[in-house]
């Protein structure tokens, strides 16, 4: 897959290649976004399938795993 040419000159109009490509531009961004995304449906996944198992024998509730996470 590769993006327009078309629409690469719009991102690029009035912008300097570092604005978006450099350590605070949008790529940089959108690389944060794209990997909190992929991780947190890992995660989703991940306890999705500890739920299905059900809580263990002896306890009222199931364990929390997901200390420290964060929105």
């Amino acid at each position: 897959m590769s993006i327009d040419k078309k629409l690469l000159d719009q991102l690029m109009e009035g912008r300097s290649s570092g604005a978006l490509f450099g350590k605070e531009g949008i790529l940089a961004e959108l690389t944060k976004a794209l990997a909190e995304r992929a991780l947190t449906a890992e995660m989703e996944e991940h306890l999705g399938e500890e739920r299905a198992e059900g809580v263990a024998e002896g306890q009222n509730h199931p364990p929390n795993r997901r200390n420290g996470s964060s929105q």
